[in-house]
């Protein structure tokens, strides 16, 4: 299992650069919002028991699960105005574009849009990969069938497929730059180091996309189109993270989802959080959540808060009663190997059962057990 000294070695990473389905508005809301086709308004989010909406002025809209919204959030919405009726499509706010909007529009937060069409396409699918729930679902099929020999055994694709299994690490060698490193590679985009003239590196999405473009020459034989589609499935998990990544780093917050897949080991998400810095304040922590479902151990989420750098706590929670009590029982050796590492593990929750869907912080610890490792 990784370790919080592993995952302490992962400094904030700098992302990518973003846009949705669309929301349909009934025409009497759209009139009295004054609404244009083409034009851009900017909402509020306001989250509230896990549901989300979008206000504009004094008009809210419902949003389904799965959008990447949190409370007050402020996303840009496209009018878009067709035989089906009016509607909004979240997106990111145009590069470049310049204020034009009329005084009655800038009442509303409008702006007429300019020059949307050549890049309507590429704000489509940047909207689909930001509204996308997080996971790597798609992704650990993918690599598992390939590992079973599942996809094509000889030819161009082949050779693809196994360039994409040696991405994956051994968990048996990983240490903190190893993790640096394959934490790295995921959240930087190749768009991204091509756009500052550095060289690609070869890549999970670098290789996935390379097959994609395979797939689209009729010749291509020994993928099915569930397989096909199990792929562009999995790119898009890759390229989510991402996009993701990138809006939260505009309001300064560490927000970001990454996969490490193992050939000695089932696939570990990882997911680092950090809230924006307030001036004249200290930088608030840095919470990794750890999620796997291996084989031996069962299903485990670890969530690791380390504080002013040194300071360590931990909350875990596993689905099999002989894994949390081994854990109870190995807790005072993982105190001395982060000591070892610079780091003072304060605190270390674990609890006989599935992590619930609020903050490891506010977990109850009724049906688990606190070690104080500092009693």
């Amino acid at each position: 299992m990784l370790g919080a000294e592993i995952v302490s070695a992962a400094n904030r990473i700098t992302p990518v650069a973003l846009e949705s389905r669309t929301m349909w508005v009934q025409t009497p809301v759209a009139q009295q919002l004054g609404l244009r086709d083409g034009q851009i308004v900017q909402a509020v989010a306001e989250v509230r028991d896990q549901r989300v909406r979008l206000w504009l002025k004094d008009f809210f809209f419902e949003l389904p699960n799965g959008w990447v919204l949190k409370d007050g959030d402020k996303p840009f919405l496209r009018v878009n105005h067709n035989a089906s009726g009016w509607g909004f499509l979240i997106q990111a706010y145009p590069t470049g574009q310049t204020s034009t909007a009329t005084p009655a529009a800038a009442s509303f937060g409008l702006q007429t849009a300019q020059d949307l069409h050549a890049s309507e396409a590429r704000n489509a699918n940047l909207g689909m990969l930001l509204t996308q729930p997080a996971g790597f679902a798609s992704l650990a099929k993918l690599l598992n069938d390939m590992r079973m020999g599942q996809w094509p055994v000889q030819g161009e694709m082949f050779n693809l497929v196994q360039r994409l299994l040696q991405q994956r690490s051994i968990m048996a060698q990983m240490n903190p730059m190893m993790l640096k490193k394959a934490v790295m590679g995921q959240a930087r985009s190749l768009e991204n180091a091509l756009s500052l003239g550095e060289p690609p590196g070869e890549d999970a999405k670098t290789i996935m996309k390379q097959m994609m473009a395979l797939l689209q020459d009729a010749s291509t034989e020994g993928v099915s189109k569930e397989q096909s589609r199990e792929l562009e499935s999995a790119l898009r998990e890759l390229e989510s993270a991402q996009v993701q990544s990138a809006q939260k780093w505009l309001s300064g917050e560490l927000s970001l989802h990454v996969v490490l897949p193992f050939v000695d080991a089932d696939p570990v998400d990882l997911h680092f959080q950090r809230a924006p810095r307030k001036p004249g304040q200290e930088e608030p922590p840095l919470s990794v959540d750890i999620h796997s479902r291996s084989r031996m151990l069962g299903e485990i989420w670890l969530n690791t808060v380390i504080s002013k750098n040194t300071s360590v706590d931990l909350v875990m929670w596993a689905l099999r009663g002989e894994v949390a009590t081994l854990a109870r029982e190995r807790s005072g050796e993982l105190g001395l190997e982060l000591g070892a590492a610079g780091l003072q593990l304060q605190t270390f929750q674990i609890f006989n059962a599935p992590r619930p869907l609020v903050r490891a912080g506010e977990a109850s610890g009724t049906r688990g057990s606190v070690i104080d490792t500092r009693a």
